[in-house]
């Protein structure tokens, strides 16, 4: 065999993986659509805001705690890959039980709340596999590209979903809950699909796993002495607080202080998801000539501004503007940002280092998220929103004080993959 034949069939390997990974996050997406109205749902079922909140903020709980316990109990099979697509299999047919809450004679609105918390689980464990696989899949010159592929699939159609999916829950609004329902029937089997596409991925060989730590101390050296990787994880946990709060938060805002209706969150879900399109197409060349680092600051100081104006604007017509600018600068901090911290983790630890950056940013996600329905009894709403702002706002200045710079990820790098 030449030396060519290898370097072919790793070509082959790393175009059959990218076509597996846009494919399946097409299937995802329509899922993905589906699920966003839960929210709208449990409050259409009498939930309250605290429910609401407890709906986003108890994943993140479970993730926040089992993401560590999971990685290094995964970091040791063999057989991970197949304990990875076997807990997506049982997170994609716990959602059925979605469809059949309504017909419980009673305590509907916490049974949504428990359900999510379960399902959870293997969402935690999926995601402590899934996420290091992108680290070698495929080679970071062709990373960007992989990612503006996928965040354009997803946005096509997360927005198409949406929009269709609220126009939908609009006109079939008298079918209540049926119309969820029949929404949510749609969702589990796109998602069975998304996760076939998933299994069909041809892994290479990963690093040992030797050098992994085992302890706690040793997780604690890590931040020590990874100062890039620490850095970025606290930089992204004090720009994302923001974000997790406005999560459960936004609903709210928009359905009680401003009275919007379904159609009009499926049209402000699909317009971000529109504005990512348009984002998808320029961020990418712009990250070749300026590297991803560079980007990330540039891109997650505009996003912070979308908070800013939704509170100082509480206009509905206006704010899907808003929502569609934020969804263009909403590829550059996720590329830029993903493709860093790919970057950060030392290969032979790159599941655990993932899974304590997921178990922090989860547990800022939990407070967050349950901090939001409280505040916003207590704060002035339009006031609370700019405040998100601000705080963001001060989160993408690290990431120019608080610099997560490497060699591997200047502009130079990205310019000789082209």
């Amino acid at each position: 065999m030449t030396t060519a034949e290898p370097a072919a069939d790793s070509w082959r390997t790393t175009d059959h993986n990218v076509r597996m990974l846009v494919i399946e996050i097409f299937w995802a997406a329509i899922a993905i659509g589906g699920y966003s109205f839960a929210s709208a749902y449990l409050l259409r079922l009498g939930g309250t805001n605290l429910q609401v909140s407890l709906l986003t903020s108890a994943g993140a709980l479970v993730n926040a705690v089992c993401s560590i316990p999971f990685a290094l109990w995964l970091q040791r099979r063999p057989d991970r890959w197949r304990w990875t697509i076997a807990s997506l299999w049982v997170m994609r047919s716990l959602h059925v039980g979605l469809i059949a809450i309504p017909w419980l004679p009673a305590w509907q609105p916490e049974a949504i709340v428990v359900l999510l918390l379960v399902i959870n689980l293997p969402l935690a464990l999926f995601n402590v596999g899934w996420l290091p696989i992108f680290g070698v899949v495929v080679p970071l010159a062709r990373r960007a590209r992989l990612f503006s592929a996928r965040n354009m699939t997803l946005n096509v159609t997360v927005m198409l979903a949406t929009f269709g999916a609220g126009l939908w829950l609009d006109a079939a609004s008298d079918w209540f809950p049926l119309n969820y329902q029949l929404m949510f029937v749609v969702a589990l089997i796109t998602g069975t699909l998304s996760t076939i596409f998933v299994a069909r991925l041809r892994l290479p060989e990963e690093p040992g796993t030797a050098a992994a730590p085992l302890a706690l101390g040793d997780i604690g050296l890590i931040m020590r002495t990874n100062r890039p990787f620490t850095n970025m994880t606290v930089n992204t946990l004090v720009f994302n607080i923001a974000f997790w709060m406005g999560t459960p938060l936004q609903p709210i805002y928009f359905v009680r202080e401003l009275g919007a209706t379904e159609g009009w969150l499926g049209l402000w879900i699909g317009l971000i998801s529109g504005g990512a399109i348009v984002g998808n197409l320029f961020w990418p060349r712009l990250i070749e000539r300026r590297g991803f680092v560079w980007v990330l600051s540039l891109a997650a100081t505009l996003s912070a501004l979308y908070y800013i104006a939704i509170g100082l604007v509480p206009n509905l017509t206006l704010i899907l503007v808003f929502a569609f600018l934020f969804g263009m600068v909403s590829p550059g901090v996720d590329i830029s940002h993903f493709s860093t911290l790919l970057e950060l983790c030392d290969p032979a630890r790159r599941t655990l280092m993932l899974s304590i950056f997921v178990a922090i940013m989860n547990a800022g996600f939990f407070c967050a998220a349950l901090a939001a329905a409280p505040l916003l009894d207590l704060v002035n709403p339009y006031a609370l929103v700019v405040a998100l702002g601000v705080l963001r706002l001060i989160g993408a200045a690290m990431f120019r004080l608080n610099p997560v710079g490497v060699a591997s990820l200047g502009a130079a790098t990205d310019r000789s993959a082209r």
